[in-house]
């Protein structure tokens, strides 16, 4: 008995240990580590990133990291679209050109007869001079006149924007070179005049002074009406005067972008001279151009668009 008890235990004891040297497992390859990876839609490809390898303290950081690349990387043959409403956020020393059209549809500037410019020269010293537009005048060396171009100006047989385009034609021929100016042609958009790629003050010699003659000769008018950025565009450059012409009393400038204008014209003296193009046989009394002119030291004049 003993001894039958003796022999099962050796014969377990070696079973134990034969199994025990086995190799586990089916013989096929092992398997992979496995995780969860992050995925980055960038422009151009995808980006992968192991979440445990990035330390919980830092994943925001990674994330911006990502996300800016993926702002600083297009794709070679994207071309973003020119951003007006944002041209007046990121603009600084001067306003941003932009592209736009005077009929639906075209993909250059109506009016952009001109294409090319000679550039401007910068003259020693400036020298101040009048300028008028409709009987409103302003004495200085930078000018900048504020051109509405809505498609209300086509009213009375297009009488109001003609009106307009031969009025400034005719200032713009009383300026020097020594002195400057800019166009700023706006409806529900603000597009400053462009000289050979410059779109600050521009010298007044006659050759871009003519360049500006034939740009303005041929504007159009279209669409609605945005007063305040195409003023601020204007205030940019830090001119002497600004003549500013709409026939456009709504929508009006609220009270808190007159005293925004207001607090830019101070800080740039300048003059904001406003003519307002409209139907009744008298003025009105409750503009707010009478406002923006008085609140800037400016004269405002009224034209009855049935006698031009």
């Amino acid at each position: 008995m003993v001894l039958s008890l003796a022999l099962h235990f050796v014969f377990l004891m070696t079973l134990g240990i034969l199994l025990a040297r086995r190799t586990s497992g089916t013989g096929a390859p092992p398997d992979r580590r496995i995780g969860i990876a992050m995925v980055h839609r960038l422009p151009d490809r995808d980006r992968y990133v192991d979440a445990a390898e990035i330390p919980p303290e830092t994943s925001d950081s990674v994330s911006q990291d990502v996300s800016s690349s993926a702002a600083a990387a297009p794709p070679a043959d994207f071309a973003p679209a020119v951003d007006l409403a944002g041209v007046l956020r990121e603009m600084t020393e001067t306003p941003t050109p932009v592209s736009g059209s005077g009929l639906a549809g075209e993909t250059s500037l109506d009016g952009d007869d001109f294409a090319e410019g000679t550039g401007s020269g910068q003259p020693q010293s400036l020298a101040k001079k009048k300028a008028t537009l409709f009987g409103v005048s302003g004495f200085g060396s930078r000018f900048v006149y504020v051109m509405d171009r809505s498609d209300s100006m086509n009213g009375y047989g297009g009488r109001p924007l003609r009106a307009a385009k031969t009025e400034l034609s005719r200032s713009l021929s009383t300026l020097s070179e020594l002195q400057q100016f800019q166009i700023v042609f706006y409806n529900d958009q603000a597009i400053p005049f462009q000289a050979g790629g410059i779109t600050s003050l521009i010298q007044g010699d006659s050759s871009l002074v003519g360049a500006a003659q034939k740009y303005v000769g041929g504007i159009r008018a279209f669409g609605g009406t945005e007063h305040s950025a195409a003023l601020k565009m204007a205030l940019r450059m830090q001119p002497d005067v600004i003549f500013f012409l709409t026939d456009a009393r709504i929508p009006r400038l609220s009270g808190s972008e007159l005293n925004e204008i207001r607090g830019r014209a101070r800080s740039g003296g300048t003059t904001i001279h406003a003519i307002e193009f409209g139907s009744d046989p008298a003025p009105p009394t409750d503009s707010f151009l009478i406002d923006l002119a008085k609140q800037n030291g400016g004269q405002y004049q009224y034209v009855d668009v049935r006698k031009l």
